[in-house]
């Protein structure tokens, strides 16, 4: 009895902590989305809604039964009447968790850790969504919604990926969960397993959907190798280590490998006709999120 009464305990205090967290990331995530969607209004696109959103000049691409004569007949254009598009994308979220996304090179906190700087895109580009009247959802859950309690789950989601202990939470489980149709993938991870690894998972993703955004995020330290002298490599959800005695000396061929696996994730998220992002935890996550939403408003994530 009193084995079980600890892990409650300990279940309880891990949902207080969690729950604290939240406010924190909401707040954050809040200002980063308001810069970006300061000034603008709802996306409103023509579509095949009911409701009319505005007159436009005719284009020889356009069907003659789309005229407004009646417009038309004030003035000597032709004119087109657009309606609303009133059709919303569901947009699942998915971060990766473990130990290896808590990574930070930066003892003085100066940035956020990979892991930080994920849940933060997640949440930023959530509320943006919410905004835009998109539908938002956890990956691994069928529900979507633009409600309060949808940013709450999926806030308490990222904070849960931070403290995951599985081994296999930097790719998708592709294995118990299939996209629901027409669903839009939004996908933040390091994504430094192999890459016919990563490429085996998003194989199987590409077949669910035609859409999906995926976020590469890595510190520094792991792009430019920027130590000095002897240095003590440890593995971080593995027992492998090496010392390197002059890593100065494998700064060249480690910046080689680690430019390749991107312009390999590129290449592959080109190939299924998602959009790929980098961002690196020491730049503002503000200039990588405009990056992301200008494409996401140009039609970088299709209806």
């Amino acid at each position: 009895m009193k084995a079980i009464n600890s892990v409650i305990e300990k279940l309880r205090i891990q949902a207080e902590d969690k729950s604290a967290s939240l406010p924190t990331l909401m707040l954050r995530s809040q200002k980063i989305a308001d810069s970006i969607f300061h000034g603008e209004h709802a996306r409103r696109k023509p579509g095949s809604g009911k409701d009319f959103w505005q007159f436009r000049d005719y284009m020889p691409t356009d069907r003659p039964k789309d005229i407004d004569w009646r417009q038309s007949a004030k003035s000597d254009k032709v004119f087109i009447k657009q309606k609303e598009w009133l059709v919303t994308r569901k947009m699942f979220f998915w971060c990766a968790g473990g130990k290896n996304m808590r990574f930070s090179s930066d003892t003085n906190i100066a940035f956020y850790s990979k892991q930080e700087a994920a849940q933060i895109i997640c949440m930023a580009l959530a509320l943006l969504a919410q905004r835009s009247y998109e539908q938002i959802g956890v990956y691994g859950e069928k529900r979507t919604g633009r409600s309060e309690k949808n940013l709450e789950r999926l806030g308490h989601y990222l904070l849960e990926r931070a403290h995951t202990r599985i081994v296999c939470a930097t790719l998708p489980d592709i294995d118990t969960y299939t996209l629901p149709r027409h669903g839009v993938f939004i996908g933040v991870s390091d994504f430094l397993l192999p890459i016919e690894d990563i490429e085996s998972r998003f194989e199987t993703l590409a077949q669910q959907t035609k859409n999906a955004l995926i976020v590469q995020v890595l510190d520094p330290a792991e792009i430019e190798l920027g130590f000095s002298g002897r240095v003590h490599f440890t593995g971080i959800d593995t027992e492998d280590e090496e010392i390197i005695n002059n890593v100065a000396n494998i700064r060249e061929s480690y910046a080689q490998r680690i430019a390749e696996h991107i312009k390999a994730m590129e290449s592959l998220c080109l190939r299924y006709g998602w959009h790929y992002q980098l961002h690196r935890t020491d730049y503002d996550i503000t200039d990588t999120l405009r990056t992301i939403w200008e494409s996401v408003e140009k039609g970088g994530l299709r209806k």
